[in-house]
């Protein structure tokens, strides 16, 4: 079966060699072998696939043991308020919240209507207080371009790979305002140096900037070409990391600030760099030999800091990098506190409820939440019975002393969306339009696949995992 396939897309390479240049399929489906071709989703006859491709004369069926995933050219849709259900799996749903109790919610959703999970399968609950400029950047390279010595990294599986045999540099534009919260996560070996450049404008030469490798992390701002480094932290690493080669993950939340002067960076939960009132760098600049130089009058207006609206990503020569999981907040200003730094009630009541309401104020209130008739969620415990606007949460956390994770069902498919869900399942059917299966947490599902962008297959397959997992260490 494997060489028929093998032969089937060699026949399909050359097919597509001479497509007329405005033909295109649907998406491209990739096998485990590595191969790829255009097509689409058709039918399902376990254990075949039927798929649908431009290049062919008629559908073709192709084992379900054989498949990797299908990226389809679907956008994402991203509605402007919404609600956010993760699940101990990993698994994602956005909607709207209908109802909440201690036994289970309600989620309005664009693709399944309205959705019953049980609580005892949800880990978090978040609420869009945040207005995004950019959400999940790294499911393709559309909109951002690269600089002329640079190249555009390999984008697969909703990473960027950012390979060690060129330099790469991504740019794209949008208005930007006074304040932002970026985050992004890596995946990386032993050491890796990124930077990423914010409120870029190429006329004033403008930016403010961040660099960040596994041992520093030092920010600066940019005008006319000419800059200064405002902050410089070194971080704690192993005295082995040379020698160490596992792959390593790191979580980035980086908050800016550049009017105040205020900048927060924080990475895997941990505040590694804190940089407050530090705009007075606006005039002081480096000059060629490194000296400090203070300018006033015309020499001043010169070298004005002028924001941009370019975010930057750039990544170096000789390292392995894979980005994922780019986003981009507005930023009220409010500095930025984890949860247990502000778990006062936890750490003095042990008996306290686990269900927890993290405020974007930064609070944090224990007790028993629900969602009233008005929008509004009640949080009440021993101490106290109140109710906030959701504008005012930012999100809500379930976690017992004992792990809720979902049943081992062994489910083989991943199915992302195109409002950005993700949803964990054994499949079963594919007719009339319509993806069915069974999910742990929500039971029998059916998705339109108008409404599916991206499929992963052989969730189980031990090569896929790692290669899924730590996606440049395989190539």
């Amino acid at each position: 079966m494997k060489q028929a396939i093998t032969l089937f897309l060699g026949a399909c390479a050359l097919l597509a060699a001479v497509l007329p240049p405005g033909s295109r399929a649907e998406g491209v489906i990739t096998l485990k072998s590595g191969e790829k071709l255009p097509g689409s989703l058709d039918t399902l006859d376990s254990p075949y696939l039927k798929v649908r491709s431009s290049i062919l004369s008629k559908p073709v069926d192709v084992n379900l043991e054989e498949l990797d995933e299908l990226v389809s050219s679907r956008p994402l849709e991203i509605p402007e308020q919404f609600s956010v259900i993760r699940l101990a799996n990993g698994d994602e749903f956005y909607g709207t919240l209908k109802a909440l109790d201690t036994e289970s919610l309600q989620l309005q959703t664009a693709w399944g209507g309205l959705l019953p999970v049980n609580r005892k399968y949800v880990r978090h609950i978040g609420f869009d207080s945040q207005k995004a400029y950019l959400r999940n950047a790294t499911e393709s390279l559309q909109g951002w371009k690269s600089s002329a010595n640079s190249m555009l990294p390999e984008c697969r599986n909703g990473y960027w790979l950012m390979l060690g045999y060129n330099n790469t540099e991504l740019n794209t534009s949008f208005p930007m305002p006074s304040r932002l919260h970026v985050q992004f996560s890596l995946y990386h070996t032993n050491t890796f140096r990124i930077n990423l450049s914010l409120w870029q404008d190429s006329n004033s030469g403008s930016s403010i900037d961040l660099g960040l490798s596994l041992e520093k992390a030092e920010l600066s701002k940019n005008s006319s070409g000419q800059y200064r480094t405002l902050g410089r932290v070194k971080r704690n690493t192993e005295r082995n990391w040379y020698a160490d080669k596992s792959v390593k993950r790191s979580d980035v939340h980086f908050y800016a600030d550049p009017e105040k002067g205020n900048y927060y960076l924080y990475v895997n939960g941990e505040q590694v760099g804190r940089w407050e009132e530090v705009k007075d760098m606006d005039n002081i600049f480096e000059n060629e030999s490194g000296d400090d130089e203070e300018e006033d009058g015309e020499a001043s207006k010169k070298h004005e800091f002028k924001p941009g609206n370019t975010l930057a990503v750039s990544g170096y020569d000789g390292l392995n990098m894979a980005v994922f999981n780019l986003n981009v907040f507005d930023w009220n200003g409010a500095l930025p506190h984890l949860a247990e730094e502000q778990d006062i009630i936890s750490k003095y009541d042990t008996d306290a409820s686990r269900d927890k309401a993290l405020l974007v104020n930064g609070d944090v209130l224990r007790g028993a939440i629900s969602l009233q008739e008005n929008g509004s969620i009640r949080i009440k415990s021993d101490h106290y019975d109140v109710t906030i606007p959701t504008a005012k949460v930012r999100a809500l956390d379930q976690k017992s002393q004992e792990e809720k994770k979902l049943p081992e069902d062994g489910a083989d498919t991943r199915v992302f969306l195109t409002d950005q869900s993700i949803l964990s399942l054994n499949l079963e059917t594919l007719r009339n339009g319509f993806m069915e299966g069974r999910s742990a947490a929500l039971g029998k599902v059916r998705i339109p696949l108008k409404s599916i962008r991206k499929v992963q297959f052989n969730l189980q397959s031990p090569e896929l995992r790692k290669q899924r997992e730590t996606p440049f260490r395989n190539r």
